[in-house]
């Protein structure tokens, strides 16, 4: 089983590419759980991702790397026992680290599993971000294996090509690979990646 997580900043266009990995990877014949962790005390992604014929569960009022990590070990447990999934996709709050996922999801006892971590970067307001959130986007990008800069469809290659001078610097190891959520662009890149860590 690959647990696969999918942390970005809110805007960054999780959601949209969390639908998009998880249809394909449907389409690819792996059996797909989502699980969605909404800070506020109404979600709304897990009904949209829902919507898609995903199956999803939805952990709010609080953060999964935080105050719920117990209710994340627990929800892990139980979607792996009544699903049996290949893949499970957890998306993130915004504020989620990876390093503290992967530690939760080693504690959490589901049995043989592989984990990856992807962090989404909005290219759009990404110059934006490293100058206001720069430490934290840094060890959110340290923590990933693979950075996936989004809405390449909406900045020139020449912000793309810096954000990618810029990931590089933080993090030499990191896969980069740049998408468009919204068009669908990069996104077989990415399953395959999933696909050859689920072997």
């Amino acid at each position: 089983m690959l647990i696969c997580q999918l942390a970005g900043f809110l805007g960054s266009g999780k959601t949209t590419l969390l639908i998009r990995l998880g249809t394909a990877l449907g389409d690819a014949g792996k059996r797909v759980a989502i699980i969605v962790n909404e800070v506020g005390e109404v979600g709304v992604d897990g009904a949209v991702i829902e919507s898609r014929g995903l199956r999803s569960v939805e952990i709010s009022e609080g953060c999964i790397c935080c105050s719920l990590s117990g209710t994340l070990q627990s929800t892990l447990r139980i979607v792996t026992e009544e699903f049996k999934p290949d893949v499970i996709i957890i998306e993130p709050t915004g504020i989620a680290l990876a390093s503290k996922i992967n530690q939760i999801i080693r504690t959490s006892m589901v049995g043989e599993e592989r984990t990856i971590a992807i962090c989404l970067i909005d290219a759009f307001r990404a110059p934006k971000l490293f100058e206001e959130a720069g430490p934290f986007l840094s060890r959110q990008i340290i923590g990933s294996d693979i950075v996936a800069i989004n809405k390449v469809d909406i900045v020139s290659p020449e912000i793309v090509g810096k954000i990618k001078e810029t990931v590089r610097e933080i993090s030499p190891s990191s896969y980069i690979v740049p998408v468009s959520a919204r068009e669908g662009r990069g996104v077989e890149e990415l399953v395959e990646l999933l696909e050859d860590a689920h072997e």
